[in-house]
C-alpha cells in the first residue's frame, strides 16, 4: 500500500506540476511552447499604414487575409516595424495567434 501511495504521489509530482504550470501561463505562450499546434499559412498585402505603439515601438496592422485554400479573414497582428506597403507578407498561424510573418514574393502566393 505504501508504494502506491507514493507511486502515486511521484506521478503528481512529475505530470502534475508541468501541467499546472503550462495552464497557469497565457494562452500566447502556451500557442508558442505546444509542438502539436497545427500551423497555418495566411497572406496579407500591406495596403495601409499601421498603428504605431506607443511602449514598444511596434506597429499594429489589421489586414484582409487569404490562405491557400482561398478562404478570407481579417487578421490582425504586430510588427516590430512599419511594412513596406504594396509589400505580401506570409502569416504563421497557430491557433489564432500570428507566431511569424514575413514579406514574401507575389510569385510565392497561392
Amino acid at each position: 500500500m505504501r508504494k502506491v501511495i507514493i507511486f502515486i504521489l511521484v506521478t503528481l509530482f512529475v505530470v502534475g506540476i508541468p501541467m499546472g504550470i503550462y495552464f497557469s501561463l497565457p494562452e500566447m505562450t502556451q500557442t508558442n511552447l505546444n509542438p502539436f499546434i497545427e500551423e497555418e499559412y495566411w497572406y496579407v498585402q500591406v495596403d495601409e499604414e499601421g498603428i504605431i505603439g506607443q511602449e514598444r515601438k511596434s506597429v499594429n496592422y489589421e489586414l484582409p487575409a487569404v490562405n491557400e485554400e482561398g478562404e478570407q479573414k481579417d487578421i490582425e497582428f504586430t510588427a516590430l516595424s512599419e511594412l513596406r506597403e504594396g509589400a505580401y507578407i506570409q502569416l504563421t498561424v497557430e491557433n489564432e495567434f500570428v507566431t511569424t510573418y514575413e514579406e514574401v514574393d507575389e510569385d510565392d502566393l497561392p
